[in-house]
């Protein structure tokens, strides 16, 4: 695993993250209840060819937290990882992905934009009861509800709560009351978004988290195009690594030269 790295986001919080591999620099920025460790699979897949840098997002592994929460700070967290490691490449997952969008609105270096299903159609009925677990330390049930909302199939969740990746989920799920509540509040933004944009979107996928609004959200990029990931659903960098690497890869490569061998 490739050292941990330190850069200060704007309002003065020390984010952590690592980089590896050679190429064109890009981000990686991970969803909810989850840190950097949720590329694990997809990073071997694309350090041939780029310089990969994977951040934790404030509040959870080896990154601090502020004093008062907003999604504007993580976008100013991700504009901080991007200058510091000279990337004009940027990914987001889930909640990453809004965090994304927002950094994405506020800098012109950005040459691609990868946003693999923002939850941008979060109801109300998903903060009911999510304070009380939290509270209650029941953290188990609350990363459970967490993926099945998702629409993480039961197989699936079986195999993530036998996995190594299950303490580290556990760990950031009381980051999750606020994320929830950031994402009921989120509104599309009005664009233009003058940067080329893919939208990862799993085949499979039917929850209205990601789907309602994605037209008016697409919109907003006057250069974008949308790609399935066949038989996968939210989490398919762990389940299908190989095809969202490739994805990614053929998006963000078009236009830069190959690393020199």
């Amino acid at each position: 695993m490739p050292p941990v790295q330190y850069v200060d986001s704007a309002d003065g919080t020390r984010i952590a993250y690592r980089a590896s591999g050679r190429g064109d620099p890009i981000l990686l920025v991970h969803g909810g209840s989850t840190s950097s460790a949720d590329w694990l699979l997809v990073l071997p897949l694309l350090r041939g060819r780029f310089r990969v840098a994977t951040m934790d997002r404030r509040g959870r592994a080896d990154s601090a937290d502020g004093a008062d929460y907003a999604i504007e700070r993580e976008a100013e967290d991700v504009l901080a990882v991007l200058d510091a490691v000279g990337a004009e490449l940027l990914v987001g997952h889930s909640y990453g992905a809004l965090c994304s969008i927002l950094a994405a609105e506020r800098t012109d270096r950005l040459r691609r934009l990868v946003l693999y299903e923002p939850p941008i159609a979060v109801g109300e009925d998903r903060l009911g009861g999510v304070d009380e677990l939290v509270a209650e330390g029941d953290l188990d049930a609350v990363v459970e509800e967490f993926l099945r909302s998702a629409g993480t199939p039961e197989d699936q969740l079986e195999e993530i709560r036998s996995s190594r990746a299950w303490p580290l989920l556990l760990d950031a799920a009381p980051t999750l009351p606020r994320e929830l509540r950031a994402s009921r509040a989120w509104r599309s933004p009005r664009g233009p978004i003058d940067v080329p944009a893919l939208f990862l979107l799993g085949a499979e996928t039917d929850s209205p988290i990601y789907l309602d609004g994605l037209d008016e959200l697409q919109a907003a990029f006057p250069d974008a195009r949308r790609a399935p990931i066949p038989g996968q659903r939210h989490i398919a960098h762990v389940f299908a690594a190989e095809v969202v690497a490739d994805l990614i890869a053929d998006f963000c490569g078009k236009g830069l030269d190959p690393p020199t061998p």
